[in-house]
């Protein structure tokens, strides 16, 4: 088997030998030489039809003669390489011994090897087998190359595709409003997300030195629990004390899953405002069960004991028609008036202490100006009452006591004054509601009553029970200003 027959890269793909030569005897030397390993031979004896051949059906490799007449081979060669369609088939120049051979222009012209004659088969056959080895190997490189290229072109698609894929993954994982971190089967965390950095403190740079599990759950007890529902991933929700940077305690809810390769992801949640919200729920219900309850014993007290004074106070006043100035019974009779009377006084600010009915009726707002409009109305005292931003519900004690220390201030101010303008203001604000009242009269040294006198001890205990400031500005002359701040807890 000859070399051409068994070089593996010829893959049994017979290939075409285009060989030119104005000599009918180099003709078919070569072909009988060239013909026996079994390429494909086509013999063109001159120029122009080497030419034909060449664009028509362009060959593996073609030989060419430099002397022939009209157009010799280099003319020829320079033909070839011009066209798009054979400049890269390879050329190799015939020459005869006798010839001036011009091998730099030959080579310039694009050829790749000369052969001289007279032949020699095995020379002709090994530069032949040469150039079309060198000619496989090329094509090879180059369908390796182009496929290479475009399976780099599609891993960059791929790649892009990934990137974006990642990209949306992050920023949904980032900006997902509950806390999210990856960690293997040991606990060990791997990725956190921004919220879980925002709620605990740490950044995620920081955490790569941090033990996290340490860190937020320091009591050992507490830690192991936290790492077993991390490594059941049972999906279901636990609630944990969670120790953030800053030491304080945050109330969390954690859920974790295992993927199919492994990883557990931990969702969690800071619950705090969910206990708080249900916190100040409970104490709404509460707040508002005593608040029923003591409406109903002032109702109670209202409809019964105060009714039956009442008309005791009545059917004495009745009696003492009927019975004589001078008589003992009379005596009697008004004396025991007076104590019924008394006891409907005593009887009425019990049902005003468990419930103002001017607060049962409606709110702060209104209470506060009826209760300027009834105290100044049929006075020179020109009164206003202005309600500052959006009202709010407050709680019970919070109306109630505000509207004792107004009651309290205006009545004062009435009595000992001697005011023509009096200003009541309410501003409900986002953290705390304020209570500021204002006189032109003659004012006082808050500093020498020492806390007594004007109703001050008593609004001072008041405020101070709901945690609030009482200030008073107020100087001989120049009239008193008093402004009760109370925080709210939410």
């Amino acid at each position: 088997m000859s070399k051409a027959q068994s070089d593996p890269l010829k893959e049994n793909i017979l290939e075409n030998i285009l060989i030119v030569d104005d000599s009918p005897d180099s003709l078919h030397l070569l072909a009988g030489i060239l013909s026996k390993p079994g390429y494909k031979v086509r013999l063109a004896p001159d120029s122009e039809l080497a030419l034909q051949f060449a664009q028509s059906t362009p060959p593996d490799l073609i030989l060419l003669d430099i002397m022939m007449p009209e157009m010799d081979g280099y003319e020829v060669c320079s033909l070839l390489k011009a066209s798009e369609r054979t400049k890269d088939v390879p050329v190799i120049f015939i020459s005869a011994l006798n010839e001036v051979f011009d091998m730099v222009k030959a080579f310039s012209l694009g050829a790749v090897d000369y052969i001289t004659k007279p032949f020699q088969a095995q020379e002709v056959l090994a530069r032949v087998e040469n150039q079309l080895r060198s000619s496989r190997l090329s094509k090879q490189l180059l369908e390796q190359n182009a496929q290479l290229a475009e399976e780099i072109e599609e891993r960059k698609r791929v790649e892009e595709a990934l990137r974006q894929q990642k990209e949306l993954l992050q920023t949904i994982f980032d900006h997902i409003p509950v806390m999210v971190s990856l960690h293997d089967s040991n606990g060990q965390i791997q990725l956190v997300n921004r919220e879980l950095e925002r709620v605990l403190g740490w950044s995620g740079e920081e955490l790569e030195a941090v033990d996290l599990l340490a860190e937020c759950y320091p009591d050992p007890e507490c830690r192991t629990s936290v790492l077993e529902h991390m490594i059941a991933a049972t999906g279901k929700w636990q609630d944990f004390k969670t120790k953030i940077r800053d030491g304080r305690y945050v109330d969390t809810s954690w859920a974790n899953i295992r993927l199919s390769n492994g990883t557990n992801i931990g969702i969690g949640q800071d619950i705090t405002e969910r206990l708080l919200a249900e916190l100040r729920e409970r104490k709404q219900a509460e707040d508002a069960s005593i608040l029923e309850e003591r409406n109903r014993i002032a109702r109670d007290i209202h409809d019964t004991l105060a009714q039956v004074l009442t008309g005791v106070v009545v059917h004495m006043e009745a009696a003492k028609v009927v019975v004589s100035e001078d008589s003992k019974a009379r005596t009697h009779i008004t004396q025991a008036q007076n104590l019924a009377r008394d006891g409907l006084a005593e009887a009425r600010r019990s049902v005003w202490a468990l419930r103002p009915l001017v607060l049962e009726q409606g709110s702060l707002s209104n209470a506060l100006e009826c209760l300027v409009k009834g105290l100044t109305t049929g006075t020179p005292i020109q009164a206003r009452c202005t309600i500052k931003k959006m009202p709010y519900s407050l709680p019970v004690e919070v109306e109630t006591n505000l509207l004792r220390i107004a009651q309290e201030a205006l009545t004062n101010t009435l009595k000992h004054a001697d005011a023509s303008a009096i200003e009541v203001e309410l501003t409900f604000a986002s953290q705390a509601i304020s209570l500021r009242i204002q006189d032109n009269g003659r004012g006082f040294h808050p500093e020498l009553q020492n806390g007594k006198g004007f109703g001050l001890v008593g609004m001072h205990e008041r405020i101070r029970g709901l945690g609030g400031q009482l200030k008073i500005k107020s100087q001989p002359g120049q009239g008193t200003e008093m402004l009760a701040v109370v925080p709210l807890v939410t």
